[in-house]
């Protein structure tokens, strides 16, 4: 079928080759009348260049951006986020670039999800964060291509990432360890322990918390990091750890410190004396993180409402209209913390 003029031409070339089609348009012409054609690309099929055509007509840019790489598409993708203002260092992009060498030289138009898969799948044994880390680079990376009309499909949005699996890094403190530790109260590891476990709290949230962000009457204080949620969150204090944290406050000093736990009450990084004071107890090894765990365990196991163990911990609401809409007051909080087995009860579960 002749194609109406201007709109290129396909040929069939005598070689036997596994694509013979070439694909042809007219880009200018020379002093003396005569056509400056450009080959476009090669085709298995007469229908796939008549359609690459078709395709140039709607989008050149694509055509002359063919050889662009996903190095080059990562350095726009990289510039990108500079400009955005995104620290760089923070978006752990330098240890995703070292896992996607089997790509990084290949034009961004031939790469395809099994390309991609197989970068992803080479990788299993990374951890969850690490899978997900590399998943927002290369994503990226289609995302800065897409809008310099290099490719137009975002095959990074295909990408599967490994199934997740169970971690057995971090293991809660069984009810009967709980109570072991409030029958040591006199340590002050032990009370920061019990501190961590009925707060939820990341073992270096403690630290960051000023002493104006401490509200002793109302019993709750303000801080968090990590993510969006996490920062500067309402964190309540269960009465049964209240004289912990009333004399740690009262040995902190406005004029000394800022922060609620005056410097070397413990180590910041704690793991030998706890893995020796797990030892003198008599009870499992654990790490300083299990704290958090136990909380968000003992939460789930006696009924804590899911919105509320969230907003506790700092993690991201999936219902947007109850993270939108829906605002606990802070005595709630309380009350959801106070509903936790305290001493007294966890030591009758014990003794049973």
């Amino acid at each position: 079928m002749k194609r109406s003029n201007g709109t290129g031409s396909v040929y069939k070339l005598k070689q036997k080759l596994r694509k013979p089609y070439k694909a042809v348009i007219t880009v200018g012409w020379t002093d003396d009348g005569k056509r400056i054609r450009k080959c476009i690309g090669y085709f298995e099929k007469s229908n796939d260049a008549r359609n690459a055509l078709t395709e140039y007509q709607l989008s050149p840019d694509k055509f002359n951006n063919k050889d662009v790489t996903f190095a080059e598409a990562w350095d726009w993708m990289i510039e990108e986020k500079r400009r955005a203002g995104v620290d760089i260092a923070k978006g752990k992009f330098s240890a995703s670039k070292a896992k996607v060498k089997p790509i990084w030289n290949m034009p961004m138009q031939k790469i395809r999800l099994v390309h991609l898969q197989g970068v992803m799948d080479s990788i299993k044994h990374l951890s969850r964060s690490s899978h997900e880390n590399l998943v927002k680079a290369i994503n990226g990376v289609f995302k800065v291509a897409i809008k310099n009309d290099v490719i137009v499909k975002n095959y990074a949005a295909m990408i599967t990432l490994p199934p997740v699996e169970k971690s057995t890094m971090h293991k809660p403190f069984t009810e009967d360890e709980i109570a072991i530790l409030w029958q040591n109260t006199d340590n002050k590891l032990v009370k920061i322990l019990l501190i961590y476990i009925y707060t939820g709290l990341r073992p270096i949230e403690l630290y960051e918390i000023k002493l104006s962000n401490i509200n002793i009457k109302s019993r709750y204080m303000i801080g968090g990091v990590k993510t969006t949620a996490g920062k500067d969150r309402v964190i309540p204090i269960a009465k049964c750890i209240l004289p912990f944290v009333n004399e740690i406050y009262a040995t902190a000093s406005f004029k000394r410190s800022d922060t609620f736990l005056p410097k070397g009450y413990i180590p910041v990084r704690f793991d030998a004396p706890l893995k020796k004071l797990c030892k003198e107890l008599n009870i499992s090894e654990h790490k300083r993180h299990d704290t958090r765990h136990t909380f968000i365990t003992l939460a789930r196991n006696y009924g804590m409402d899911l919105y509320i163990l969230k907003t506790i911990v700092g993690h991201m609401h999936n219902d947007v209209t109850s993270s939108v809409y829906t605002h606990k007051e802070i005595e709630q909080l309380v009350a959801a913390v106070d509903s936790l087995p305290s001493k007294f009860t966890i030591q009758d579960v014990a003794t049973m």
